[in-house]
């Protein structure tokens, strides 16, 4: 949806074609969703594959941004274009002045994280919000003459902690497509000016207050426990843990300082092995990270990993 945004921005009044993906066959450089604008110049915006795909469809979409009638292409990359991807990609193609209300009620769903369908007709020309009729769907699909893309809230990651490896984490999340929020008691005076990666910043550790601020914590959402202080990660990541409805939860730290978390929880009867099973922790894929910006990498890596899955999963 930030492309969304972004096209919607872009476009400033100006005569354009929206270019969308609807389905894919095989190997191809976008899947369904991917979306381009495309202006009468021939100036573009976003892109739905590059190469000649890109060129092909760019010249078709300055006519219908000049106002020829919506358009639904399809390309085999091989045969008709000579690309070696091997598959094939069905586009639709629309002047963007008559779907631009419904985006901006989309874009306006996915911002309040709440859940719609956006369904373009491809025959009638038409683009509407509608409820969500399978909230777990998210893969875009084509029902006949209908194209489907379901508007789901975004994934959002908690970043408890704001130290070197957060601030070098979040911008990296942020242009990942998650939502990030930092949670930080601020007794050390770290955040001494405006976060501007972050969509919010909540001056707590407790998760309670946390949720207090962003609302209830659900599937969509990730928590990353990386504070200054062992007993503040200790005490966290006990709140965390029975909190099986995230997507992911993780904490930073070295193998015998996991080994130790573990150990308490077990003299404190609060350890579950099914729940400890989920953490990822040390925290992120192992690339013999050092610095804060190695460590952020890694970690960054991980959640888009399991961010790719999860979505997959509910595919």
């Amino acid at each position: 949806m930030d492309l969304v945004r972004q096209v919607l921005s872009e476009a400033s009044g100006r005569p354009a074609c929206l270019a969308t993906v609807v389905r894919t066959a095989g190997s191809s450089p976008r899947h369904a969703g991917a979306k381009m604008l495309i202006f009468e110049d021939g100036t573009t915006f976003g892109t739905i594959g590059g190469g000649r795909i890109e060129l092909e469809v760019t010249r078709v979409g300055r006519e219908v941004a000049a106002g020829a009638e919506p358009r639904r292409v399809i390309h085999h990359l091989v045969r008709d274009l000579a690309m070696c991807c091997g598959g094939s990609m069905e586009l639709y193609l629309e002047p963007l002045s008559g779907c631009q209300a419904a985006l901006r009620d989309a874009l306006g769903c996915y911002r309040r994280r709440e859940s719609a369908d956006l369904i373009t007709d491809m025959a009638a020309g038409t683009k509407v919000l509608r409820a969500a009729a399978d909230p777990a769907l998210r893969k875009p699909a084509v029902e006949g003459d209908q194209f489907v893309e379901p508007i789901r809230p975004c994934e959002r990651v908690l970043l408890f902690g704001y130290g070197h490896v957060c601030r070098a984490l979040g911008p990296l999340l942020s242009s990942a497509g998650f939502e990030a929020v930092v949670c930080d008691d601020n007794e050390t005076g770290a955040i001494d000016g405006e976060v501007d990666w972050a969509q919010q910043v909540v001056a707590s550790f407790e998760v309670g207050e946390v949720e207090g601020e962003v609302g209830p914590l659900g599937p969509s959402d990730f928590a990353v426990i990386l504070t200054r202080d062992h007993a503040i990660d200790q005490t966290i990541l006990e709140q965390l843990l029975p909190r099986t409805e995230l997507a992911y939860l993780g904490l930073i730290g070295s193998h015998g300082k996991v080994g130790r978390f573990r150990k308490r929880l077990i003299s404190k009867g609060l350890f579950v092995a099914e729940q400890w099973q989920r953490l990822h922790a040390p925290i992120g894929i192992d690339i013999g990270a050092e610095t804060p910006a190695e460590i952020a990498i890694s970690v960054a890596a991980e959640l888009v990993a399991v961010k790719n899955r999860t979505r997959r999963g509910r595919q």
